[in-house]
C-alpha cells in the first residue's frame, strides 16, 4: 500500500461539526458555505462525511466552527452520561435519638 493509501485508511469516515460562533454579520459568502452544511442557528450539529469537498467547506468557516470525529464525539457523550448517572445519595441523621 502507498503512504498516501494507509494515511486515508486513519481519516475517520464522518465529523460531527458544531456552530459555536454566531453569523451576524458574517460574509455571504460564509452564510451560504453554513446554509449548505445545514448550520442555521448557533449550537446546532450535524454530521457529514469526510470528504475533501466537505473539507474545503468546513475550510473557509473554520472560525466559526468546531470540529470532531464522530467517535470522539461518541467518547464525549459516553463520558457526559457516565458522568450524570444517578450516585447513592449521602444519608445523614441529625439528632439521632441518645439512649442512656
Amino acid at each position: 500500500m502507498s503512504g498516501a493509501a494507509v494515511e486515508a485508511g486513519k481519516l475517520a469516515h464522518h465529523l460531527v461539526v458544531k456552530l459555536v460562533r454566531g453569523t451576524a454579520g458574517k460574509q455571504n459568502l460564509h452564510l451560504a458555505t453554513l446554509k449548505t452544511l445545514k448550520l442555521t442557528k448557533s449550537g446546532k450539529q450535524v454530521v457529514v462525511p469526510n470528504t475533501p469537498s466537505v473539507r474545503g467547506k468546513l475550510d473557509q468557516v473554520s472560525h466559526l466552527v468546531s470540529i470532531k470525529t464522530l467517535e470522539e464525539y461518541k467518547d464525549e457523550v459516553a463520558e457526559r452520561s457516565e458522568r450524570a448517572q444517578i450516585k447513592e445519595p449521602l444519608v445523614v441523621r441529625h439528632g439521632a435519638s441518645k439512649e442512656k
